[in-house]
């Protein structure tokens, strides 16, 4: 390596005693496999020199075929191809492979020629040097999305197929940049079809090995198979919800009207059908009141902790009495932003209404932008990544100022919340906006992240009582990926709930994905892998389900006819039980 300027990192599982190196070849230029030509032949002159063998782990292959010349003798070689034409006669079966083997440079996946569709990716992509290609070469086929167990990749293991695997779409990809078996680019077909059943859950960003992250790429491949074509219709209807729902809140009677007319037996087949969606599932429900419109009209809860430190004079009651004082906040940390997603402020509004109430209990006093603000989240699952950066600037305006104050923002639907901490930045690289994005993910934070500290006063204070109840808990994909369910996890282990997580990852429901013509069957199939009857079974049990994502509910109540609660309706629910709350 030293001889050929080459670094190495050396990896393994060393309980085997295997070790591994993986060494800095350069396959995209000419210069660069003339090298690893070079470097091959002469480690395998060394290796063999000493006694070695080339064959590793895994065999031989392709990749050291043509190097066994150095291990093996010529009678004995003659003798390999003696035995292949007994069983092989027309050397149908892996040719060029051990028998009259391919030179080592043949048939590289990163060489120059798999450039030949490459283009400028909207994403930055910083860590793959802005090149998309770079990014699907991270798959190195390790495989361990093809794992029956784990978050990853819930359309590999309801399938069985690897069409369908974060390493199979890797090799999609990368046949549609070489251009050779597919020839038609972004425009591939067979691109888009194997595609199509992936969930953008993220489970690949956390559990694959090297971080391939295929909800990126599925974005940037629809955002370029569709420029300047007719999009399928629930592009248009589930990736323009966001702004739907915001102008028909506009209008007083038309969410109601909007409501009863999707929940119509009759009409909601046809709606679906015509808006592009899978009549296989039930239509979602806008909410009657808006969330900016009930804030409004909103009266702020009493502070908990003042309510009981200013009773506990007046009051014999032990619990009161022995209260220690909740610390007050610093008036420049008082007031917070609740960040008004488009799920919980035009379809579901009781986590948010419940996530104010909470906040306002322990101490802040929140504001909502009455402007539209949106993370881009439907747009970008759905590759419209040129509205995404347009949505982006919009939030960029009316963000700015709360953030020039330096308030926290509060998220209540973890992907929207993830949005913004992770992808919008990667999107939103403008000199005028980039900043204020950057600022935005830095202040931006989940629900149980902002509060647990604060809560665990109010536990410690004897203000909130520690209960012994049991739930179950539905992650959310994206949170479990890219946030940290460990907040969640501190909240409930302070008000006293024994949790249990389903191990399985995304609920199967995946946003607008769901939805999407020919998806409900195979949807409903993943809920059925773990949580639907795990929903089922604490039902009969008494236990709380829990689940923060508007999507995750949605799956269970469809699913199996509970209603999950968000935390925040749990944490409300328990502190409306103090004792001096009211």
């Amino acid at each position: 390596m030293a001889k050929h300027e080459l670094r190495g990192i050396p990896f393994g599982h060393f309980g085997k005693g295997c070790v591994h190196v993986r060494i800095s070849f350069d396959f995209g230029t000419d210069e660069g496999i003339a090298q690893f030509e070079s470097f091959m032949n002469e480690a395998a002159e060394l290796v063999s020199a000493h006694g070695g063998s080339l064959s590793g782990e895994h065999g031989d292959g392709r990749a050291r075929s043509a190097l066994l010349d150095r291990m093996y003798s010529q009678e004995m070689r003659e003798l390999f191809e003696q035995f292949k034409e007994i069983f092989d006669p027309e050397n149908f079966f892996n040719p060029g492979v051990l028998v009259k083997p391919e030179a080592v440079t043949e048939g590289l996946r990163m060489a120059p020629g798999q450039r030949r569709f490459e283009l400028t990716p909207v994403h930055k992509l910083g860590k793959d040097k802005g090149s998309l290609v770079n990014a699907i070469n991270r798959c190195v086929g390790v495989s361990a999305c093809r794992s029956e167990t784990g978050s990853m990749c819930p359309s590999s293991q309801i399938t069985g197929d690897e069409m369908h695997s974060t390493r199979g779409r890797a090799r999609m990809f990368s046949e549609m940049f070489r251009g050779e078996s597919i020839k038609d680019g972004f425009g591939s077909k067979e691109v888009e079809e194997a595609l199509d059943l992936c969930l953008s859950c993220k489970a690949c960003v956390s559990e694959c090995p090297v971080n391939v992250d295929m909800a990126t790429y599925k974005a940037e491949f629809l955002h370029n198979h569709y420029k300047g074509k007719l999009r399928p219709g629930a592009h248009y209807v589930m990736g323009w919800l966001p702004l739907l729902g915001y102008v028909a809140h506009k209008i007083p009677v038309v969410p109601t009207l909007l409501d009863k007319v999707m929940s119509a037996p009759r009409l909601a087949p046809l709606i679906a059908k015509v808006s592009g969606l899978d009549a296989g599932r039930p239509l979602i429900h806008f909410a009657h009141t808006s969330l900016r419109k009930w804030h409004k009209e909103h009266e702020p809860v009493p502070v908990l902790g003042d309510a009981a430190v200013n009773r506990s004079t007046e009051s014999s009651d032990e619990a009161v009495s022995s209260a220690a004082p909740v610390p007050p906040l610093p008036p420049g940390e008082r007031t917070v932003v609740l960040w008004p997603d488009s799920f919980n402020s035009s379809l579901g509004t009781s986590p948010a209404t419940a996530t104010v109430e909470v906040l306002e209990a322990l101490g802040y006093t929140v504001v909502i932008p009455q402007e539209f603000v949106c993370c881009g989240l439907t747009w970008h699952s759905t590759g419209q990544l040129d509205m995404v950066k347009r949505v982006l600037r919009q939030t960029v305006k009316v963000m700015k100022p709360y953030l020039d104050r330096g308030l926290p923002v509060i998220g209540v639907e973890p992907s929207c919340t993830v949005m913004l901490q992770h992808e919008a930045a990667e999107l939103c690289d403008d000199p005028t906006y980039g900043a204020v994005i950057k600022n935005l993910a830095r202040n931006t934070h989940s629900f149980s992240e902002f509060i647990a500290k604060r809560l665990e006063q109010f536990v410690a204070a004897g203000v909130i009582a520690p209960g012994d109840v049991s739930a179950l808990t539905q992650v959310h994909c994206h949170e479990k990926s890219l946030g940290d369910p460990q907040h969640s996890a501190a909240v409930l282990r302070a008000l006293g709930i024994n949790e249990e997580q389903i191990a399985t990852g995304c609920c199967g429901l995946a946003g607008n994905w769901g939805f999407e013509k020919g998806h409900a069957e195979v949807s409903m199939a993943l809920g059925e892998r773990e949580l639907f009857p795990k929903v089922k079974k604490a039902a009969t049990e008494g236990k709380v389900v829990i689940a923060d994502g508007f999507s995750c509910r949605t799956q269970i109540e469809q699913g199996t006819g509970t209603n999950a609660q968000h935390i925040a309706e749990i944490v409300h629910g328990i502190i409306g039980k103090a004792s001096y709350y009211n």
